[in-house]
């Protein structure tokens, strides 16, 4: 990752790298995190939202609109009892994160503009928790940065996907 950070990717993969991390993505952060399930059909994990069923994928999607609701909802309470709400809040904001990055990831002249401020949310977030729950936070630092690492490299900002992935090890190392 050091070298690729210094001299660039020597093969261009054509966009390829988003779709394949996207599918990565729905396999990590799908339903068990927040399900969407009212009886109807579910996505099917490692594959592309092309190969979902419209039902599903419609479902799927629809469920980023009660989903920031949600986030939004946790984040007022959040910030008047940090300890009680702050931990959910990051993790629902994760699930909010990941539905937005696989719906954005096909419309390519968008996807880095919409979920760019997810992921650097997602990261503010967890540097709160880990702040106020020395335990939980920084796994969760660690994971946010991780997460944002491999979407700037989907994204090609390969510089600074490896300090947000130093910093994770680091965070890491406190995590043990």
């Amino acid at each position: 990752m050091t070298e690729v950070a210094a001299s660039g990717e020597r093969i261009s993969w054509g966009g390829f790298e988003a779709s394949f991390w996207a599918v990565l993505l729905t396999v990590f952060g799908g339903e068990s995190m927040w399900p969407v399930s009212d009886g109807g059909p579910r996505t099917p994990s490692g594959t592309g939202p092309t190969y979902w069923s419209p039902d599903a994928r419609q479902r799927y999607f629809d469920s980023r609109d009660a989903l920031r609701a949600e986030v939004d909802d946790r984040a007022r309470q959040a910030a008047g009892d940090p300890a009680g709400h702050l931990a959910e809040l990051v993790r629902l904001q994760h699930v909010l994160t990941v539905r937005s990055a696989v719906y954005w990831v096909d419309r390519t002249h968008l996807f880095a503009e919409r979920v760019r401020p997810l992921f650097d949310e997602g990261v503010d977030l967890a540097r709160r928790l880990s702040r106020h729950n020395p335990a939980e936070g920084p796994r969760a630092l660690a994971g946010a940065l991780i997460e944002r690492s491999a979407f700037r490299i989907a994204v090609r900002e390969l510089g600074p996907a490896l300090d947000d992935f130093r910093e994770a090890l680091s965070h890491l190392g406190e995590a043990i």
